[in-house]
């Protein structure tokens, strides 16, 4: 490597290529696309890139700090270890199941993602911008795929979906918790940089959003944009003409749901309105309760189960389909008639202590706390904490609903990443 290259410049275009090419990376594999492992083993080269630079500059970048939050991460990445090791299934937990490949060597990929990101040194040029086009790109296909106008032939997809929206993320609620993290990165540029281009791929990310169907991803991106304004408001306060911005945000965002409810018949107000039954149904008890949230929340309380059987330590990660086929078979189809096959707790949170026990949860939860922590306290430093901490709250909402996976887990550290980098958004440059 040339000894004049700027590693922190090298750093920069690692973090975008993680964040911008990693996301659109799909390719066919026997005959269908895969979205999955092209985007594991593309963070992989960039993981040993980040090693080869941190070696050849370890007077500039940093590998693992130790602070507080990386103290929590590593404990959380030690149980999970020790988890694997214990697993009901040593191979599965460290290579991932076929369902997912969501093991033990896919979180050490993710922690790299942050780590790379905790390096990040005044990045804020081209970045907003860059984060914008790779989202729009993913948004499009999406709204195309909803609208039955996809480009790619319908051979090449692993399942046969029709009119449902899921872009590279093979997966309208994979989808969903990727478009929470993108919702609110346009806004920064128009918003703050008075963009109109922001406000127009705003729309477009918004309409894809709609497209997943997704109700979590909805709820979590919904509390984004509300964070968002309360960031701001923290941070800054609102001044006129901050407040006709969002009034246009507002108007904007209802012409495209108008859009929507006519071009897509009564789907968004079924999905929506089906939020309100299903919590309705559950705070009164009434009888189907536990069969809310698509059955969400019969499978939370066979997760509560399967918690107390091994509070500890866990099952092993990527292997609670093992799990509950164990412990549960009989029991899943007297209730359903046939057998559920659920290899997720559909709600990231039970997910880890499934996984790899109480403890690792605690540490978990105890390494969010402390990085939302520290970029709160970086709201007044530069603007860009606003939307990146939008998108974490965001994502951490939807987290309750969805799943962790290989597709969208390592832009949320990324993103944590940023917020705990100490340099990441310095001086604010001219647009």
């Amino acid at each position: 490597m040339n000894q004049k290259t700027n590693p922190n410049k090298l750093m920069n275009i690692l973090i975008l290529s993680v964040l911008c090419l990693v996301p659109l990376c799909t390719v066919p594999v026997d005959g269908k696309l895969e979205t999955m492992w092209p985007k594991l083993i593309l963070l992989a080269f960039l993981s040993v890139f980040f090693l080869y630079v941190w070696l050849r500059n370890r007077d500039a970048l940093h590998l693992v700090e130790p602070d507080r939050e990386n103290i929590y991460l590593g404990a959380y990445v030690l149980l999970a270890g020790i988890a694997t090791v214990l697993s009901i299934s040593p191979y599965i937990s460290f290579w991932g199941s076929s369902y997912r490949h969501d093991g033990f060597l896919a979180l050490i990929l993710y922690v790299f993602a942050y780590l790379m990101a905790r390096n990040a040194k005044g990045i804020q040029r081209y970045f907003f911008q860059a984060l914008t086009v790779t989202s729009v790109l993913v948004s499009i296909y999406a709204i195309l795929q909803f609208y039955e106008m996809d480009p790619v032939p319908r051979n090449l997809y692993h399942m046969d979906w029709v009119g449902l929206a899921f872009s590279t993320m093979g997966n309208p609620n994979f989808l969903g918790s990727y478009l929470t993290l993108s919702l609110p990165v346009p806004l920064y540029l128009y918003f703050y940089k008075e963009k109109k281009a922001g406000l127009a791929a705003y729309m477009i990310i918004f309409l894809a959003l709609l497209a997943t169907r997704t109700r979590g991803a909805w709820i979590g991106s919904f509390i984004g944009l509300l964070s968002f304004l309360f960031y701001h408001r923290q941070a800054y306060g609102f001044q006129k003409h901050e407040i006709r911005r969002v009034l246009t945000v507002i108007i904007a965002s209802f012409a495209v749901l108008g859009f929507f409810m006519l071009t897509s018949g009564d789907t968004f107000l079924t999905r929506f309105l089906s939020i309100f039954l299903d919590f309705s149904k559950i705070v009164r008890q009434e009888e189907g309760a536990e069969m809310g949230g698509s059955y969400r929340v019969y499978l939370w309380g066979k997760s509560i189960e399967l918690i107390r059987m091994k509070p500890l330590i866990g099952h092993g990660l990527d292997t609670m389909y093992l799990a509950m086929n164990e412990n549960f078979r009989p029991q899943i189809i007297y209730d359903f008639g046939r057998y559920m096959n659920w290899d997720k707790a559909h709600n990231e949170y039970l997910n880890i202590a499934v996984s790899s026990g109480i403890p690792s949860l605690i540490f978990y939860l105890a390494f969010l706390r402390r990085t939302l922590k520290k970029g709160y306290g970086k709201l007044k430093s530069h603007p860009a904490y606003v939307p990146l901490m939008a998108s974490v709250t965001g994502y951490l909402v939807q987290a309750l609903f969805n799943i962790q996976v290989v597709m969208v887990y390592y832009v949320f550290l990324a993103f944590i990443g940023l917020l705990s980098a100490k340099e990441a958004f310095k001086e604010e440059y001219q647009a």
